[in-house]
């Protein structure tokens, strides 16, 4: 796959020019491994119920402006300090490639400076073109589906898997804290998730926040990925880290259990305050309504 990578240098010229430009801080305005393992999750959980899915207004941001790629949005100081921008080439489909892999061409950023450091998933957004997608991958048809029935159907109860790009060879084994979002020309939904090919417990080290969207004009899909942790969970998945007082424990003797160990973390997580995360929801609920796509 080759990529067309945009260098350190150009991008930081292309932050300072930006925020030269805006002196005062922003404002808004074949089944496989992951096919049996999604199975499994599956029959282990039921569909989730409906969830309060007011879109909250969007809260000032002093941080930095990054716009490039027909982009642009505000990383909040607590966040981050930058990013940098990526074009990764299209992949089409051919005999020996997986679905997963199949794509168009699309834009991808890394946040740099995260508040975050040694996670599973890096913090990054995504944002892919529709058309080109569904024309090389008609998979992809799925996805944008269901986000499109979850945004133009608020209150309703969710599936049992949201709608998730870019696409994991694992399967997405819990969601909670959901919350539809808009963005300066779209709207979507975030949620907190954690992928797997295997059970094991919910931890630091692998849950991030997530948000998937479209554009009012559906013709670009914006994803975000950028970790997150909670006080009450262990550092990482391996089972001799110790775990927080108020944690739920992981029966590693009985993988029957896993749904239960699923849906006491969904409870506490949902019932944490937003701004005891790190980093807060606020803040990368923040990020993500600044966005803008061009």
């Amino acid at each position: 796959m080759k990529r067309k990578i945009l260098g350190t240098v150009m991008v930081t010229m292309l932050i300072t020019l930006a925020c030269g430009i805006i002196s005062t801080p922003a404002t808004p305005a074949q089944p496989g491994v992951e096919t049996i393992v999604a199975a499994t999750f599956q029959s282990l959980t039921s569909a989730a119920p409906a969830t309060e899915m007011s879109t909250p207004m969007p809260t000032p941001i002093n941080g930095t402006i990054v716009a490039v790629n027909n982009i642009s949005f505000v990383i909040p100081t607590e966040i981050g300090s930058g990013a940098g921008a990526e074009t990764i080439e299209a992949v089409p489909p051919s005999d020996d490639m997986p679905y997963w892999e199949i794509g168009p061409t699309y834009n991808r950023y890394l946040i740099q400076g995260y508040s975050l450091a040694d996670t599973f998933h890096k913090p990054m957004i995504f944002v892919y073109p529709v058309d080109e997608y569904i024309q090389m991958n008609a998979d992809i048809v799925t996805v944008i589906d269901k986000l499109k029935t979850i945004i133009n159907s608020p209150g309703q109860p969710l599936p049992e898997s949201l709608p998730f790009l870019p696409v994991f060879n694992a399967a997405q084994v819990f969601h909670s804290n959901e919350q539809l979002l808009a963005f300066q020309n779209g709207t979507g939904i975030r949620f907190l998730t954690q992928y797997a090919q295997a059970p094991y417990p919910v931890n630091n080290h692998s849950l991030f926040y997530t948000f998937q969207g479209l554009t009012n004009d559906g013709a670009y899909y914006v994803s975000a990925i950028l970790p997150i942790n909670a006080a009450f969970l262990s550092a990482d998945g391996e089972p001799g880290t110790p775990l927080p007082a108020d944690g739920v424990p992981f029966d590693w003797e009985n993988f029957e259990n896993v749904t239960q160990h699923f849906e006491l973390v969904k409870q506490k997580l949902n019932a944490t305050d937003p701004n005891a995360f790190n980093p807060t929801l606020i803040n990368l609920d923040a990020l993500i309504q600044s966005i803008e796509i061009q």
